[in-house]
């Protein structure tokens, strides 16, 4: 069961739910508003938590990927940002 997880510009996260599809996460995603201002950056995770099965369309290249390397690269600052 997918989880959605939600990502700060500096790398924090929190989890924000499991899902019974990607789907439902994504229609979580996109029905939260402005409730996660400080966590702008809406990933669907695996079961396990661990890697990034879908992403915004601006970071599509990140799918596949660890979310401890999306973290990561948040964090340093080597993804440039959308805004």
């Amino acid at each position: 069961m997918p989880r959605l997880v939600c990502v700060a510009p500096d790398g924090d996260h929190v989890t924000e739910g499991t899902f019974e599809s990607v789907e439902e996460a994504q229609n979580r995603s996109a029905d939260m508003g402005s409730r996660w201002y400080f966590y702008p950056f809406h990933f669907v995770v695996s079961d396990s938590g661990k890697t990034v099965i879908d992403a915004p369309d601006e970071f599509k290249s990140l799918e596949r990927k660890r979310l401890s390397t999306v973290k990561r690269l948040f964090k340093e600052e080597k993804i440039a940002l959308p805004y």
